[in-house]
């Protein structure tokens, strides 16, 4: 199962804002949206449908789709539903410490850079790809994903210093791993990866076959390549505190970390300990993302069944349900799909595809926004998109948590 990226001139008055508005489909009545207060009950639609697209709020601005997903543009907007930031941007990320990353042109030509919260561009567009900023520093790419590099800024737009490579990923232990020497071996993408300091200088040497970040003072590596190979985790200095043992491997947060192994034809994951001990055992058929303390899990059955021609097919029957950082069953499996807790209240599916309603349960599994939805996303800054389906034309609003 497939458990479940920019928006910009201020606006300089209230006539400016109506004529946008009215170009983006976005009418002035929805402007007059009202923002979630301590009044508001939880599961009110607040910003009424009106969105091709809708992202969550960060630092008090969402990008929105409007025109349609074909030719529309991103903006952003206020928790009132206000147009903040017009939309003009081909593609809009979230804001990250001030600056959302957007882009101009199409996926394949289109260049990133990026935008303040009035809209004016920050820093302009000229690279394929950007991440968000996050500690000061985000990370370009120059060129295509194949034969492109990359290379870490600041927020002055300067390139930090003259490290570049095929993978660049800023640590929060203030290391990088850097990917390199891409290239394709008829089977899978081959990089060596390796750490290095603040000089630039390689602390730990590029001799893992795939590594993540460091965090919690350890790190994830493998050794071997993506089929046979094994992860383990290693200290600061390169020295493996838990051996290689493990067909995939995630980051440590809050003192464990998802593991999984190769078991029939799928994975089993868990989660371990600093020691290597088993925190969770190895028993769920994907990996575990914690989130309020609990981490959304599944369950898929296969049967034959006979179609309305006669044919025999099978159906597979998935059901999802949240476990505890023990591992123990905390709401039973039982809704058809899901998404991770968020401010205590998490997305739940009720019913099938492709008729399914969306809704949200607290921490008891408890309804506390009864399924009604036709998509929906976890909440942020409270505030949750949802997608409603009204006379065949969808489109996205928020409710208030």
């Amino acid at each position: 199962m497939d458990p479940k990226v920019l928006r910009g001139w201020s606006l300089l008055c209230l006539a400016w804002l109506l004529a946008i508005a009215a170009q983006s489909g976005v009418s002035a009545q929805d402007q007059k949206a009202a923002a979630p207060d301590a009044h508001v009950v939880t599961g009110s639609l607040v910003i009424p449908p009106q969105f091709d697209s809708a992202g969550p709020f960060s630092e008090g601005l969402a990008a929105v789709e409007t025109g349609g997903k074909e030719s529309g543009k991103w903006g952003y907007i206020d928790k009132s539903g206000n147009l903040a930031i017009a939309p003009q941007f081909d593609r809009a990320e979230a804001f990250s410490e001030g600056l959302a990353a957007v882009r101009r042109g199409d996926d394949k030509t289109g260049k990133w850079g990026f935008i303040d919260k009035s809209g004016k561009y920050a820093i302009a567009p000229k690279w394929e790809h950007v991440t968000a900023f996050s500690r000061g520093l985000a990370v370009v790419r120059i060129g295509n994903i194949v034969t492109g590099k990359e290379r870490i800024i600041g927020k002055e737009a300067k390139y930090i210093s003259d490290l570049q490579s095929d993978t660049l990923v800023p640590c929060e232990n203030g290391m990088t791993l850097v990917g390199t020497n891409l290239r394709w071996d008829e089977k899978d993408w081959i990089r060596h990866f390796g750490f290095v300091d603040k000089s630039n200088k390689y602390a730990i040497n590029a001799k893992f076959d795939d590594a993540f970040c460091f965090t919690e003072g350890l790190a994830a590596v493998r050794v071997g390549d993506a089929r046979t190979g094994k992860w383990g985790f290693i200290d600061e200095t390169g020295k493996f505190v838990i051996d290689p043992q493990w067909d995939s491997a995630l980051v440590f947060r809050d003192g464990i970390a998802t593991v999984g192994i190769v078991e029939g034809m799928g994975k089993k994951w868990g989660a371990i300990d600093k020691t290597g001990s088993i925190a969770i055992p190895l028993q769920f058929p994907g990996s575990l993302g914690f989130h309020d303390g609990l981490a959304l899990v599944w369950d898929t059955s296969y049967q034959w069944v006979r179609d309305q021609r006669g044919k025999e097919r099978v159906l597979a029957e998935t059901r999802c349900g949240f476990i505890d950082k023990g591992g123990r069953i905390a709401i039973a499996l039982q809704w058809r799909s899901a998404s991770h807790f968020s401010q205590k209240l998490a997305p739940v599916m009720l019913g099938e595809y492709p008729n399914g309603k969306w809704g949200y349960i607290d921490q008891s599994g408890r309804y506390v926004v009864t399924p009604q939805y036709d998509d929906a996303e976890p909440f942020s800054e409270g505030l949750a998109a949802v997608l409603v389906n009204d006379n065949d034309t969808e489109k996205w609003g928020y409710i208030a948590r």
